[in-house]
């Protein structure tokens, strides 16, 4: 799950599940272990903003399948 965020200095940004850091996973296929509540950090010299985003995965695509 990525995380974007705007800001003046450019925000660093952050996301993670249960307290476990997502980035460097690149693109994957998405099962239903993945789904969660993730918070997403951004990160300036003027402070944070966080959010926290509840994702579902409803459908599981065999392995070789899909779109």
């Amino acid at each position: 799950l990525g995380c974007r965020a705007d800001g003046d200095p450019p925000p660093s940004t952050r996301c993670a599940r249960d307290g476990a850091d997502t980035r460097g996973r690149g693109s994957r296929t998405v099962s239903r272990a993945d789904a969660g509540r993730y918070l997403c950090r951004a990160t300036n010299k003027h402070g944070s903003a966080v959010r926290s985003v509840l994702v579902t995965v409803e459908c599981e695509w065999p392995k070789g399948e899909g779109i």
